[in-house]
């Protein structure tokens, strides 16, 4: 459904929490199953694994205690980061009352709120009592601002003027080429990852590039027959810049440098246009390495008017979260 947040028409999604799903409409699914692969599969450091754990035991039943899977979630355009359109907090105070209005039994949520981008916003929101919910730390580049190019930046810009790979805009892509893309998204973020990421399909892919302003990209290679074997998915919405998919073939040898060469596409293109680029999660010491710098990205549940025990839980996990967020950000 389309909802409207100041002069801006935006994407909702009703999660009615019956059945888990993907963490982009089930905050359960993204604070404690996503949470838990993320300590054991990602996380290296041990003290942030051990701090980890321990919000996730005692967060467990108070993410179940809000009810947060029986939601409405505003701007969500079914990706791992939104773009929030330009407004302020008025504005998206109004789309939850309204929100609440018609889905009264639904808690208002939004996603991709961080403090690089919306430090302002998040003060407001703390003021007007909406909860505030650290969900994980994103990395983050704002040019023009930040021009410089680290020792890696340049590795991986040497490695693309190699030109083994060549870069094809999806909107030269047939059928095959969006099944494709879908594959080796697959293969990176379900196969080696997490079944908990979302799940897409060509289909999904080539109507969200003809509908929603969604840029794909695919590498091919001519010394694999000419096929695809890297996609690289961007949206380029109100200056700021993000790339929620990212596939190659994970059967290539490492040393090829598809993961390098697809974040050198992202960062090539986010320098050019100036924007503000948003790096999503992951691979912290890879993304630092290339002049990244560290934000939390916030879950802003609108709690107001539901029960008490909601409103409750609501405050516990906030605390606990972000004690675990600010120790996480000095690590």
């Amino acid at each position: 459904m389309i909802s409207r947040v100041g002069d801006f028409e935006v994407p909702t999604t009703i999660n009615d929490g019956r059945c888990p799903t993907c963490y982009i409409c089930c905050p359960s699914t993204a604070y404690l199953e996503y949470g838990q692969f993320e300590l054991l599969q990602v996380t290296r450091n041990p003290l942030l694994r051990a701090l980890g754990s321990g919000a996730l035991r005692a967060a467990s039943p108070v993410v179940r205690a809000m009810q947060l899977g029986r939601q409405i979630q505003l701007n969500n355009w079914l990706v791992s980061t939104n773009i929030l359109p330009p407004v302020g907090p008025e504005a998206w105070l109004d789309a939850f009352d309204a929100a609440s209005n018609s889905n009264p039994s639904f808690v208002p949520v939004l996603r991709s709120v961080n403090d690089a981008a919306h430090g302002p916003l998040i003060e407001a929101f703390d003021r007007e009592g909406l909860t505030l919910l650290p969900v994980r730390k994103i990395f983050f580049r704002t040019y023009p601002e930040d021009w410089h190019r680290t020792r890696d930046d340049q590795q991986d810009v040497r490695l693309r003027s190699k030109g083994r790979f060549i870069e094809r805009s999806g909107t030269t892509f047939g059928e095959s080429d969006f099944d494709q893309s879908a594959r080796l998204y697959r293969m990176l973020y379900i196969e080696k990852y997490s079944h908990l990421n979302p799940q897409y399909t060509g289909r999904f892919f080539e109507e969200f590039q003809n509908r929603c302003g969604f840029e794909l990209t695919g590498l091919f290679d001519p010394e694999c027959g000419g096929r695809m074997v890297g996609v690289l998915g961007q949206f380029d919405q109100h200056g700021t810049i993000v790339s929620p998919v990212v596939g190659y073939d994970t059967d290539l040898p490492q040393k090829l440098g598809l993961y390098r060469w697809l974040v050198s596409l992202s960062d090539a293109t986010a320098r050019s246009r100036q924007r503000f680029a948003n790096w999503s999660a992951g691979a912290e010491q890879f993304k630092r390495n290339r002049g990244a710098q560290p934000a939390i990205e916030y879950l802003v549940a609108d709690l107001r008017r539901a029960s008490r025990s909601q409103r409750r839980a609501g405050r516990i996990l906030s605390r606990v979260l972000q004690l675990a967020a600010r120790a996480a950000m000095r690590l």
